[in-house]
């Protein structure tokens, strides 16, 4: 079966209220109902390249790295991905430690995605935003040096670094995984609860290719079902 493991967009035209960022508007060109007698519909889509479950790639970090253009299709078609829980709250770090409790399934993994159980809090902004957990530069080192063919991390954090913490050392832990002319990315944002009590057996993300350092995607998941059903002999 399939699930999406991205948040579905709402429209909002008011800036976000903690980091003063745009949201998703639409501005109708013809609408039916609206006296110009049109036979159609059109409007035009304004967003934030960062807004909602999002791709960042090596160009948001690196003056001179690979944009969204630079990839392919197949670069987001992942055929072998790992998922793990690793529960975190406020401020806290995902270490190396983390990670090598899970070294036997990362390594034939081209992708991994983290479930913090952080993405409980999305819906207090401020708290989800100011106060999200974070990979270690040292954790995101260790996974590419011990797993080189992982070209994806996906996690249901805000950011795959705290953000205030990022802008004031310019943005580490980003650098850490995003290498300037490789074709790896990092998926924020995400909607990973679904996966628990299934097994994960290939994600399929659809972006837009732009000449630029991100974009807001949909993400879809093949899984198995593995939950235990209750009662019977």
């Amino acid at each position: 079966m399939y699930i999406e493991l991205s948040h579905r967009l709402i429209e909002s035209q008011l800036p976000d209220e903690v980091l003063n960022l745009p949201g998703l508007s639409i501005e109708w060109r013809s609408k039916f109902g609206d006296g110009r007698n049109k036979s159609n519909q059109t409007s035009i889509i304004k967003i934030f390249s960062h807004h909602g479950t999002h791709i960042d790639v090596p160009f948001h970090v690196y003056e001179n790295g690979f944009m969204m253009s630079d990839f392919d299709a197949g670069d987001f078609m992942l055929e072998n991905p790992a998922f793990i829980e690793c529960p975190k709250t406020d401020l806290q770090n995902i270490e190396v430690i983390d990670l090598l409790k899970h070294r036997e399934k990362l390594d034939n993994s081209d992708s991994l995605f983290v479930y913090t159980k952080f993405s409980e809090h999305r819906n207090d902004r401020k708290r989800y935003v100011e106060n999200s957990p974070s990979f270690s530069k040292e954790s995101l080192e260790y996974l590419l040096d011990t797993f080189p063919r992982i070209r994806c991390l996906g996690m249901d954090l805000f950011s795959v670094e705290n953000i205030h913490e990022g802008r004031s050392l310019k943005w580490p832990v980003h650098r850490s995984f995003l290498k300037p002319f490789e074709r790896r990315y990092i998926i924020e944002d995400m909607n990973l609860k679904p996966l628990l009590g299934r097994e994960l057996t290939k994600v399929i993300t659809t972006p837009l290719f732009f000449a630029n350092e991100a974009c807001p995607v949909t993400v879809v998941a093949q899984v198995r079902e593995t939950r235990v059903e209750k009662g019977g002999n």
